[in-house]
């Protein structure tokens, strides 16, 4: 990869790729849309240097062999032995794949988008010219899921390999800190494993604050501490065990009559074969939900949501409308309050984390309905006055606001059905 040098902010290879280097300016007198294109401009100078150092170093492991090039990263770059041993792996990884350190050496592709794909090509076949276009339009959220989905289409053993890989990856220390006599623990599990421990953690988190007393100011993370200790340390004959709870989706091919497209709640494609060794060992009820037989509209009955809501909004919301955090941190929100006489409808629930359940009760964050019919949080209008044209962040009407007749835009909402796909709840 070749670099030529800059001439007044420019590329001088390419002058109408505008500027690439940010000038030193006072950023108090920017508009925030002058700030927003400030910060792009930001990201791809970043790319560029990245692209730059990956180059470097590449040539000098080529050259002198990664133990010196650790050794260079350690001394001139000031980073931690671990972070040297990442940098020369990444370079070398970037190295491999031509197409994705140009497009970063141009600003076009952030870093962390051209390390996952770089990473990828690391673990097998990959379409690089397909993840590079991919990689430039959409955020890193998006991107890491599209990214998972096409390493399960190139496997070529519906992802089997895949799985098994990230297995073979799995670790876990326990240690007793020398500096305070505290333990330390740190793990890394596959996805199945990863989705089951969370489930658990997070319904034993909300055991505790049910079962709190009013006031308690224990932190998130101490009650998470908390849940741990009580789920590894339990008495398991007068308790259920926790974390065999996952929600799984899959196509049904009626063709082949056999399952297809199974994919965990975060998106990760499974399998076929690991599901149905999960279905070995547990309940699976199809989320066919309707009036008659689910709980799903229980109007003034109850405040809270119940079970069968929960597992409707975990599969219709997928996660927090407002930040994406994962649905099993997530409490059901009234769009039309409880105390304003808001019934607890699935129609009238969505699934929120509890920082923007605050955002929506203490600094007036909107939900509403985008143009493809889910759920999202909208801030209100003020800051954003200034907002770059076109682009509209004003909380919506009150005719906005209101649920449309179909909560559930792809499959209807007064009997939840699909002909063509099977929603599982494994227990």
């Amino acid at each position: 990869m070749e670099f030529r040098p800059l001439e007044q902010g420019k590329r001088a290879d390419c002058e109408s790729c505008g500027p690439v280097w940010p000038e030193a300016v006072d950023v108090a007198g920017l508009s925030l849309s002058e700030l927003r294109a400030r910060l792009g401009l930001i990201k791809r100078a970043e790319a560029r240097l990245a692209a730059m150092k990956t180059a470097a170093l590449a040539e000098y492991s080529c050259r002198g062999g990664e133990g010196l090039a650790r050794r260079v990263v350690l001394e001139e770059l000031q980073a931690s032995k671990q972070q040297a041993r990442r940098e020369v792996e990444t370079a070398s990884q970037l190295s491999r794949v031509p197409e994705t350190l140009d497009a970063l050496g141009a600003g076009e592709i952030p870093e962390a988008h051209a390390k996952r794909i770089a990473k990828a090509a690391s673990q097998g076949p990959v379409d690089e010219t397909v993840l590079v276009e991919a990689a430039r339009r959409e955020d890193f959220g998006t991107f890491s899921k599209t990214l998972r989905d096409h390493q399960h289409e190139q496997s070529g053993d519906d992802g089997k390999s895949l799985m098994a890989k990230q297995r073979e990856r799995r670790s876990l220390s326990f240690f007793k800190s020398s500096d305070d006599g505290m333990f330390i623990l740190n793990g890394r599990f596959d996805p199945v494993a990863g989705n089951r421990i969370e489930a658990a953690l997070a319904d034993e988190v909300r055991r505790q604050q049910n079962d709190s007393k009013a006031g308690d100011q224990t932190a998130f993370d101490q009650r998470m501490a908390d849940a741990l200790e009580n789920l590894v340390c339990a008495d398991t004959k007068d308790r259920k065990p926790q974390g065999t709870t996952l929600i799984l989706t899959a196509d049904w091919d009626a063709l082949s009559q056999k399952l297809a497209g199974a994919r965990l709640l975060d998106g990760t494609p499974l399998p076929v074969s690991e599901v149905l060794r999960l279905a070995c060992n547990a309940d699976i009820v199809p989320s066919v939900f309707d009036t008659k037989n689910q709980e799903l509209w229980v109007g003034r009955k109850h405040r809270l949501a119940t079970e069968a809501q929960r597992a409707a909004l975990i599969i219709r919301d997928k996660h927090c409308i407002g930040c994406g955090r994962s649905a099993v941190w997530c409490e059901a929100h009234h769009i039309e309050e409880w105390l304003m006489g808001g019934r607890t409808d699935i129609d009238n629930l969505v699934l929120v984390c509890k920082s923007c359940h605050h955002n929506i009760h203490d600094d007036g964050w909107v939900v509403c309905r985008d143009r493809i019919g889910a759920y999202e949080l909208r801030p209100p209008p003020s800051p954003y006055a200034d907002y770059p044209p076109g682009q509209p962040r004003a909380g919506p009407s009150h005719a906005e606001t209101q649920s449309t007749p179909d909560a559930f835009p792809e499959v209807g909402i007064t009997n939840w059905r699909h002909e063509s796909s099977k929603q599982l709840l494994l227990n």
